[in-house]
């Protein structure tokens, strides 16, 4: 029974992934069930995170220029030549940390807590310099006023991650026997992952096979500029964070980003071709994340 227990939670993830590819036109309909499991995954998460876990590290602000130069180069070397591709490939680098982040890199075995502390941080300077990237990139917004557009992106990516988090510590202070019942189910986080990897690759399917014109040559690059980006950012994290005995919770930070957020801009702001960009990192992205548990769970089993 154990056995087939352990199987089965072996091929969660990719059978996931096969169904949500099949039946996109389905699946996709559960979008709006995803932000509940979203902050449902982080609630278990933050409820085995202990507050003095928290705390920045030399590290945190290394990823943060790598982030934002990374944002501001891209678009500076690209724009003379494409603008359309400057665009993507510095939305790509600029967009924050997924705030699911923290769950797959507990499922890894890496440290959530200097995760979840990078998770704020790189929120926080979003909220401050997307409102001098956005007129940068776009200039149809080029006289966006500064306070108000810091306020929409600060409620855009804010509630998601800090309500999961202030009721797992209210319950961790205000119920403690609670918190330890919590905390024995967190391994629940998997299956919340692998419902929210069938929504989101359903969802970018139905996207990628959208009826409208298509420019295969276009959608070629573009798709390739955003797989790229996202590679780079995972070796770069990865062995940057290597050196600092941090090499999961790195990547993952570095790499597995807010992309509803970032489709969030484009639709607001930017060129609606650089949707194609983000659609091929979020599948790459949850492809790679996907991999990285499988190969984890392997490896807990042999």
């Amino acid at each position: 029974m154990h056995r087939t227990a352990a199987l089965l939670k072996q091929w969660t993830l990719p059978i996931a992934i096969l169904a949500g590819i099949v039946g996109h036109s389905v699946f996709s309909r559960l979008a709006p069930l995803s932000v509940w499991l979203l902050m449902a995954m982080l609630f278990l998460t933050f409820s085995t995170l202990k507050p003095r876990e928290l705390g920045f590290h030399r590290l945190h602000f290394i990823l943060l220029a790598v982030q934002l130069a990374g944002s501001l180069a891209s678009w500076v070397i690209l724009s003379p030549f494409s603008p359309l591709l400057a665009q993507s490939v510095s939305l790509c680098f600029f967009i924050p940390t997924a705030t699911a982040a923290p769950t797959i890199t507990g499922m890894l075995g890496g440290n959530v807590g200097f995760l979840t502390t990078y998770l704020f941080l790189g929120n926080f300077a979003v909220v401050l310099t997307a409102p001098l990237l956005i007129p940068l990139l776009s200039q149809h917004h080029s006289d966006l006023p500064l306070l108000s557009f810091m306020l929409r992106v600060f409620f855009k990516v804010t509630p998601t991650l800090l309500l999961p988090l202030l009721l797992a510590w209210g319950i961790r202070w205000l119920a403690p026997s609670v918190n330890a019942a919590i905390v024995r189910k967190s391994h629940l986080s998997f299956y919340l992952w692998a419902a929210m990897i069938l929504i989101l690759i359903s969802s970018t399917f139905d996207t990628l096979f959208s009826p409208g014109d298509k420019n295969a040559a276009l959608e070629l690059v573009v798709s390739a500029s955003g797989i790229a980006v996202c590679v780079v950012l995972f070796l770069v994290g990865r062995n940057t964070g290597k050196r600092y005995g941090l090499r999961i919770a790195s990547g993952q930070s570095l790499a597995q980003k807010n992309l509803l957020f970032g489709m969030w801009l484009v639709f607001q702001y930017l060129d609606q071709n650089v949707l194609i960009s983000l659609t091929a990192y979020s599948i790459f992205q949850n492809l790679f994340n996907t991999w990285q548990l499988w190969q984890h769970e392997k490896s807990k089993q042999q």
